[in-house]
């Protein structure tokens, strides 16, 4: 299992809202049944990589079906190898270094 932010910016759209071009985005995840979560900049969620890419390549192409003339998609993949991660488990392994004093 890896871990993926994307964020689907469309461009060339006839308003400075993009908010309803995102939710289909996600819409494209909640379909798919992967566990995901939407932060203010992005996407984050959580399936193999084979899984993922063509779900990306239809949260992309979700901007286009909703009139944008240009999307400009950002892609990050955490694919680990050595032990599982999840999206929560690489939070909570941040709060417990920040509980220990290790943020300085």
């Amino acid at each position: 299992m890896a871990l993926f932010e994307v964020s689907v910016v469309p461009i060339g759209t006839s308003t400075t809202s993009i908010g309803d071009y995102i939710a289909d985005a996600v819409q494209v995840l909640a379909d798919a049944g992967v566990s995901y979560e939407v932060s203010a900049m992005g996407t984050l969620f959580e399936a193999g990589v084979k899984e993922a890419l063509p779900l990306i390549q239809k949260m992309h192409e979700a901007a286009f079906k909703r009139g944008a003339q240009r999307v400009l998609s950002t892609i990050v993949i955490d694919d680990r190898r050595d032990k599982g991660v999840t999206m929560k488990s690489k939070v909570a392994s941040v709060k417990r270094r920040l509980r220990r004093g290790r943020s300085k």
